[in-house]
């Protein structure tokens, strides 16, 4: 299924038919173009008549994703968009290829424009956007910056500023690992604490001692953790080339046969909350079509395991009969757990020890994955290392877990300074200090 949008006046069908072309890429990359082309057309409906050319409309628009709409708490357009620094850039790409795109069909289409003005459309206002960018290349002026035009707030943008671009990822803070595990995930109970979820614990435990992304722990399957040898084994499988438990078929064509399933990477994210994303992480196993969980330290692998049992045996709500499936995390009634499920409990857990939930603090999810890869380095392993533990296809996505933090870079200026002479120091600061007490 396709992400689509449907206008006042139906489905938008150039850009129902730019995705259909291309259909094998992920869900992620076609939401995000559905979502771009929103934007644009959302803003082009109230900035219409303002403008003369398509070009001096389509370039404020990119102004407004860096800056927003908002000026002076005031908004004229009713749009009242914030700035949009993290995405705006991937919400350009976005147009700036469809619109190009869609620029050559009305070439090869000999496609002739209404005058500006006229036409009212959505689509030909998409048209007039690939006829702007084909001309002017109006997307791409938020690259080019007019120094004689610096003091209009509007042009400045932040990727403008001096920043780092490896800078360390926010990782969850170590001291609150285990509070977070023992008090955390409690279940309610009117008269004291309840029982902990293995669920949610088990989850946490492979993000971060196993570095997992969360979509990767929810897509495990209930025979994917073996004991094999004395060793645990955690495998995690490509969800629809993966080898299925009947080590015949892929996962995708097991799925289908025996619970008439859909692999949930190719449910539609926007309207299935069972969809789980896939980064495509490193495949170390070719046979399998699948890797291995890297516990860090090693013996978080034993104490999962026996939780793993425990949940099975005592927690685990079987799915009803029906409505069966092989994924090992469930929900009350038994279905299968999802992205929004996990995230809520987890949120919860972070504000009942104390914390508050924020990417930028490290306490969502990825903040454990986060920081099993700071674990790893601090440990002294290399960025190869890393990058195989982590499952990375690029070694340049460890940087970031090699980075020092701020408080890593102020131990290590303290521990400088100690190498150093205070002679000057202190005669200095002795003479400033008598002239202030005189």
């Amino acid at each position: 299924m396709l992400p689509i949008i449907v206008t006042d006046q139906g489905v938008l069908h150039q850009l129902v038919r730019y995705l259909y072309l291309r259909q094998r890429k992920s869900h992620t990359w076609k939401d995000s173009c559905v979502f771009a082309v929103q934007l644009l057309l959302d803003y082009v409906a109230v900035n219409h008549g303002a403008y003369k050319r398509p070009k001096d409309l389509f370039t404020e628009f990119a102004n407004a994703l860096y800056t927003g709409t908002i000026q002076d708490h005031r908004d004229a357009s009713g749009l009242y968009w914030e700035p949009r620094q993290n995405d705006a850039r991937w919400i350009i790409w976005h147009i700036t290829q469809f619109t190009e795109w869609l620029s050559k069909v009305n070439d090869d289409a000999n496609l002739k424009l209404n005058p500006w003005r006229e036409a009212t459309r959505h689509e030909q206002r998409l048209n007039w956007a690939a006829q702007s960018q084909h001309k002017d290349k109006a997307f791409l002026a938020h690259l080019f910056i007019d120094r004689g035009e610096s003091n209009k707030s509007r042009e400045v943008r932040s990727e403008y500023l001096p920043t780092e671009n490896k800078a360390p990822a926010k990782a969850f803070p170590e001291e609150k690992r285990d509070e977070l595990l023992i008090n955390g995930f409690r279940r309610s109970r009117r008269d004291g604490r309840g029982q902990i979820d293995l669920r949610n614990v088990l989850i946490t435990i492979l993000m971060h001692y196993g570095s997992l992304r969360l979509s990767e722990a929810l897509s495990l399957w209930n025979d994917d953790v073996t004991v094999e040898s004395g060793e645990v084994i955690v495998r995690i499988y490509h969800p629809e080339a993966g080898l299925a438990p009947d080590m015949k078929t892929s996962r995708a064509a097991y799925l289908q046969r025996r619970y008439g399933l859909e692999p949930r990477n190719r449910l539609v994210k926007a309207i299935n909350p069972l969809y789980l994303g896939w980064k495509n992480p490193l495949i170390t196993d070719p046979h399998r079509k699948c890797f291995e969980v890297t516990f860090f330290p090693t013996v978080a692998g034993e104490h999962f395991v026996r939780l793993w049992q425990d949940y099975h045996l005592m927690q685990r709500v079987k799915p009803r009969p029906g409505v069966e499936h092989p994924y090992a995390f469930t929900n009350k009634n038994g279905q299968p757990y999802t992205h929004r499920m996990f995230r809520k409990a987890h949120k919860l857990a972070i504000e009942r020890i104390g914390l508050i939930s924020g990417k930028m603090l490290g306490t969502t999810p990825h903040g454990h994955r986060h920081a099993y890869g700071q674990r790893f380095a601090a440990a002294g392993a290399t960025k190869i290392t890393i990058k195989t533990a982590m499952h990375h296809a690029s070694i340049s996505s460890s940087d970031v877990y090699t980075q020092p933090t701020s408080s890593d870079f102020r131990k290590s200026m303290v521990d400088l300074e100690s190498k150093l002479s205070e002679k000057h120091f202190s005669t200095i600061f002795q003479y400033l200090t008598s002239r202030d007490e005189s």
